[in-house]
């Protein structure tokens, strides 16, 4: 069958098949702990949901601290005021733009390094390059999910003696070397985004091994407030309410599952795919178990005959609504135009998968069966590939 962009006849897909959906408890398993909030008032402030929330976390995590956060964007602009930095940070480009906004916003100055163009992630020689006096600290990001060299990051760290922070947004259950992510570096930032495999709706999390930073951390996500009658940091407010944490805490229990059955889905793609000329993988680091939260593909137009711009608007008409994850790279970006820091900037292995990249959709729910269909459509695009050129001409 031919993609509906040459059938204009009724899609693929009845219901529009986004990248991801959020996993949510059912109403069963939301009632009791709601009613045990209202009937305690207690609704935000470290309750009890709250607490219990961060210790699973840590016990999860393997680390000795986790903040629960209202988002993980303020959890990234706090981490960056808590350490004190000064003048430049270096980090990726391929990223979301909250990478970059909580840097800028913390009033430092990002310093964009390329990406090893097949793990997406920083490329390590590339940063060792960019060391300079001026270089305060590195913001790496786990990028889909797929561990940063932690290694060889970590060695920096010592050499240099300045903080490396991950942007952990996607990489919640990623294991490195059978070591879950979020104890690495100096800290780490996790996304519970509605987006994001496991969710609390809005939320994320700041993890640290570090005792001071933990308790200065502490204090800036409730205004700085030591006690009733002192403010010794200045702070906002960042904290995770009730609510956010009794959805954390029942999709907990669920993760595993969610995570064997993204696992399962991701490699009927990578089977169908694999064999169709012009579509890369991205690549595991070795050593990295991955939690599979996205299905990231790269298409090469020299081999697959369309560019994924081509391919991104075909699969719309039949209501595959992959996304262009991360498009444009961040020192493209218009509000940053005239700056300084986004001038001049080519980064060519960056600009490349940039320009490349598409993510499927993958998700608890996303039946198998509609995967195969999404990859029976990919088929068809490539080989329809001529006639569909000639008609976006």
């Amino acid at each position: 069958m031919k993609p509906n962009f040459l059938r204009n006849k009724k899609p693929l897909f009845k219901d529009k098949l986004f990248i991801t959906r959020p996993n949510l408890p059912s109403m069963g398993e939301l009632k009791p702990k709601i009613e045990t909030m209202l009937k305690s008032r207690w609704v935000t402030n470290f309750g009890d949901f709250h607490n219990k929330f961060a210790g699973r976390l840590e016990d999860m995590l393997e680390v000795k601290h986790v903040i629960p956060c209202c988002n993980a964007t303020i959890a990234l602009f706090l981490l960056m005021k808590a350490l004190d930095l000064k003048g430049r940070v270096i980090t990726t480009p391929f990223t979301f733009p909250a990478t970059i906004h909580a840097i800028h916003m913390a009033g430092l100055e990002p310093l964009f390094c390329d990406i090893d163009p097949d793990s997406y992630t920083l490329d390590v020689d590339e940063v060792r390059r960019h060391l300079t006096p001026r270089v305060s600290a590195i913001l790496a990001v786990n990028v889909f999910g797929n561990a940063c060299d932690v290694v060889s990051l970590d060695r920096i760290r010592a050499e240099e003696k300045i903080p490396v922070v991950y942007d952990s947004a996607h990489s919640l259950c990623t294991y490195h070397k059978k070591r879950p992510i979020g104890g690495f570096g100096t800290a780490e930032v996790f996304s519970f985004h509605a987006t994001k495999l496991f969710t609390t709706l809005e939320g994320g999390a700041i993890t640290t091994n570090d005792d001071d930073l933990y308790r200065k951390l502490k204090l800036m996500i409730n205004f700085g407030i030591q006690d009733e009658e002192h403010v010794v940091e200045v702070g906002l407010n960042a904290k995770m309410p009730e609510m956010n944490a009794i959805f954390g805490l029942i999709g907990l229990e669920k993760i595993k599952k969610i995570i064997d059955k993204l696992a399962c889905l991701n490699a009927i793609y990578k089977k169908r795919l694999s064999g169709i000329p012009g579509i890369k993988f991205q690549k595991i680091r070795e050593g990295c178990r991955t939690n599979n939260q996205y299905m990231a593909i790269e298409i090469i137009p020299e081999d697959f005959g369309l560019t994924r711009d081509m391919v991104h608007r075909v699969l719309k008409e039949d209501n595959v609504i992959a996304r262009k994850y991360f498009f444009p790279v961040g020192y493209s970006y218009d509000c940053y135009k005239g700056m300084d820091f986004a001038r001049g900037i080519r980064l060519p292995n960056t600009e490349k998968v940039s320009s490349r990249i598409l993510c499927l959709p993958v998700y608890y729910s996303l039946d198998a069966k509609d995967v195969e269909k999404i990859c029976d459509l990919i088929e068809s695009i490539y080989v329809c590939r001529k006639e569909i050129a000639r008609k976006l001409k």
